[in-house]
C-alpha cells in the first residue's frame, strides 16, 4: 500500500505492551531509496534516547487509527544499544542494532533487504539458489543514510530548467521502498500545483547543494498531470 512519508510522521508507535512515542523522521539509503529506519520520538517515555526501528520490526501500518504496530515490548526497546543523537549513523552502529534485534543486514546480499525482497520475508522464500546468494553475501552495498526531513525543500530540476521544490515522498509499505516524489511548482502563485515523479527517473542528486535532477523536460511536465492538492495524487496512483 502507498503512503505519504509526511503522513507517517504523524503516526503513533505502539510496542507490544503499549504506546511508546511518535515517528519523528525516516532514514533512507541513497542507493536503493528504501526506508531503513523510523526515528522514534520517545521523550515522554524514554527521554534522552535516540531510538531507531527497522521496518523489519514493524508488524503493520494502521492507516485507520494512525499508528505503527511493532513486535517488540518496551523493555526490549529500552535495553537496545544506545545510539548517540549527535553523531551520524555508522555501519558499526547499524550492525550492532541488527545483531541485537535480529534484523537482516540489508547492506549485504543482492536483494532490496539483503537476503530478502521485503523486510519481513525469509531467505528461503526469496532465493532460488542459496549457494549463489551465499557467494554474494559478502558484496556489501555502498550507501549513505539520508534524513527524509532534510530532503524537504530540495530543488528539483528538469533537463532544461527548475521544476519546483520537493515537498513529500510516497513509499510502498510492502517493501518500504520510496517510489515517488511530490514536487510543488515554484512558479505557481495563486494556486498550488504539484507534480509526481517516479524516483527511477532521477538522473542525479547533489546532496551538498540540495539539488535533484530529473530525466525530462519542462514541456513534457506541463503537458502531463498537474495536481491541485496532494490528496488528489493518491487516487491517480
Amino acid at each position: 500500500m502507498l503512503f505519504f512519508t509526511s503522513d507517517l510522521k504523524d503516526y503513533h508507535v505502539h510496542a507490544a505492551d503499549g504506546e511508546m512515542g511518535k515517528v519523528k523522521d525516516l532514514y533512507f539509503d541513497d542507493n536503493n531509496w528504501a526506508i531503513r529506519y523510523a526515528v522514534i520520538d520517545t521523550r515522554k517515555w524514554l527521554p534522552g534516547r535516540r531510538v531507531l526501528l527497522s521496518p523489519t520490526s514493524i508488524i503493520t501500518v494502521n492507516e485507520n487509527e494512525g499508528h505503527l504496530e511493532v513486535k517488540h515490548d518496551k523493555d526490549t526497546i529500552r535495553n537496545s544499544p544506545s545510539i548517540p543523537e549527535d553523531q551520524p549513523m555508522t555501519q558499526d552502529m547499524e550492525d550492532t542494532l541488527a545483531g541485537y534485534y535480529g534484523w537482516s543486514r540489508y547492506w549485504m546480499g543482492n536483494l532490496l533487504w539483503g537476503p530478502n525482497v521485503t523486510p519481513a520475508t525469509d531467505l528461503d522464500s526469496n532465493t532460488e539458489n542459496p549457494q549463489i546468494f551465499e557467494e554474494k553475501l559478502d558484496e556489501q552495498k555502498r550507501y549513505d543514510l539520508r534524513s527524509e526531513d532534510e530532503t524537504n525543500g530540495f530543488k528539483v530540476h528538469a533537463d532544461d530548467g527548475k521544476i519546483g521544490t520537493l515537498t513529500d515522498m510516497i513509499f510502498n509499505s510492502d517493501n518500504w521502498k520510496l517510489q515517488y516524489m511530490v514536487v510543488r511548482d515554484s512558479e505557481a502563485i495563486t494556486e498550488e500545483a504539484y507534480y509526481v515523479f517516479d524516483l527511477n527517473n532521477i538522473e542525479s542528486v547533489d546532496w551538498f547543494e540540495n539539488d535533484i535532477y530529473i530525466n525530462t523536460t519542462l514541456e513534457k511536465i506541463k503537458a502531463g498531470n498537474v495536481y491541485e492538492t496532494k490528496q488528489s495524487i493518491m487516487a491517480s496512483l
